[in-house]
């Protein structure tokens, strides 16, 4: 996680990440999954950068993550188009 940076952009205006560098969390799986193939629920470690989103007002929005640490990078371009609420 040292190496690990980042980055995120809503709507062409960055937003703020978070590190975590790890912790427990618990995962149920569904059967045939690729991870254990189980239905069963197992431990394993979350960590990494992490954004939380403003709530999205209705219309088109794009977001758009880079990440990278070492020798891995990842990427990511979403097109969102968020309704509005029925009442």
């Amino acid at each position: 996680m040292s190496a690990a940076k980042g980055s995120a952009v809503l709507d062409g205006k960055k937003i703020d990440s978070e590190a975590h560098r790890g912790e427990a969390i618990s995962v149920l799986g569904v059967a045939n999954n690729p991870v254990t193939g189980t239905d069963e629920r197992f431990t394993a470690t979350g960590c990494g950068l992490w954004v939380q989103l403003p709530p999205l007002e209705p219309g088109q929005h794009a977001l758009t993550i880079r990440g990278e640490s070492d020798d891995f990078s990842v990427g990511a371009d979403y097109f969102l188009n968020v309704e509005a609420a029925s009442k």
